[in-house]
């Protein structure tokens, strides 16, 4: 099946302009990070919004959906989490972004597209993957409160007034992401929406955050693949092997699973494991990059699992399609 593959050629080709752009020095060394923060702080925030506030009430209510999506997620988080902990000793900033290697998934770059290719002009399964697209939240929120936490860990012992006042400017008011899917749910609930011109405004700027995403990573990749390889400590090859076959083969499967158990059955549970199926988010690196947590090695694990997520997309897609489902 060729789907997979034409959804994946367009990320690598941005990520193939960004690395030409720093090769011929086009954009100044700073370029990298500083889109990064803009996709974080900014263009992401606001295409959540946009997705949300536009979502029917009803479209938000289909537990077995979303208990397999979520579920699968956090599954996946914990062994990225624990397994980096357990048996590489890193820390728990390295031990975060290998949980987002394993759970945070590249639904916005490849999954959607492969659904549009897959089933043009389905309304229902461009629905069902615009809310998968939605679900990466609930782990990078998880990931980015850790790092945050991290981070600020100094602000913690002031007193219980103070720590109060830490979470709440941390944890809610300092994070974009949460604050945006929190006010999409509920324009979506009370059914106000936003305003037409307001929607558009924000659309406009969240669906930028796609190639800004992944210019960023083309511009700082040769440096951060250089340096991934050099320095290679311990057991780099295997924490590869084992991240990228968490992401790639056992997240989709337990999707699988769970909804089957659950009683999702044709569109509903073809894409939701499609969508699991993606490879890892490249928001990832940059995190990784914000809160210089092994940069380097996302870095790799994201172009790693996107390339090799051609051969297990096609391969997820070709069974759907033998079984009937799409």
């Amino acid at each position: 099946m060729l789907e997979a593959l034409f959804a994946v050629v367009p990320v690598f080709l941005i990520i193939g302009m960004g690395v030409l752009l720093r090769a011929r020095e086009v954009l100044p060394e700073s370029a990298g990070p500083v889109l990064g923060v803009y996709v974080l702080k900014l263009a992401l925030p606001l295409l959540i919004l946009h997705i949300l506030a536009g979502a029917h009430p009803g479209d938000l209510a289909h537990g077995g959906f979303w208990a397999g999506v979520i579920g699968s997620q956090l599954i996946v988080y914990a062994l990225g989490y624990w397994g980096d902990r357990l048996f590489c000793r890193r820390g728990a900033g390295p031990a975060v972004i290998s949980a987002l290697s394993c759970s945070a998934c590249n639904t916005a770059f490849v999954g959607l597209p492969i659904v549009t290719n897959l089933l043009p002009g389905n309304q229902e399964a461009l629905l069902i993957a615009g809310l998968a697209t939605l679900t990466t939240n609930i782990v990078m929120i998880m990931g980015q409160a850790r790092l945050d936490m991290l981070a600020g860990a100094a602000a913690w012992s002031d007193g219980s007034r103070s720590r109060v006042a830490t979470l709440l400017r941390v944890f809610i008011l300092g994070n974009p992401i949460l604050l945006a899917t929190l006010a999409g749910v509920a324009l979506s609930l009370s059914g106000l929406g936003l305003w037409a011109p307001l929607d558009r405004t924000v659309s406009l700027v969240g669906y930028t955050a796609a190639p800004c995403m992944l210019l960023a990573l083309g511009l700082d990749l040769r440096q951060k693949l250089a340096l991934a390889m050099h320095r290679a400590e311990g057991h780099a090859a295997l924490r590869q092997v084992w991240l990228i076959s968490c992401k790639l083969l056992l997240h989709p499967l337990l999707c699988w699973a769970i909804m089957w158990l659950l009683g999702i059955s044709g569109a509903w549970l073809a894409i939701g494991v499609i969508m699991s199926g993606t490879a890892t988010a490249l928001i990832v690196t940059v995190l990784a990059e914000i809160y210089g947590a092994v940069p380097e090695e996302s870095a790799l694990t994201a172009v790693l699992s996107n390339a090799l997520s051609m051969f297990t997309l096609t391969g997820f897609v070709w069974l759907f399609m033998r079984l009937g489902m799409i």
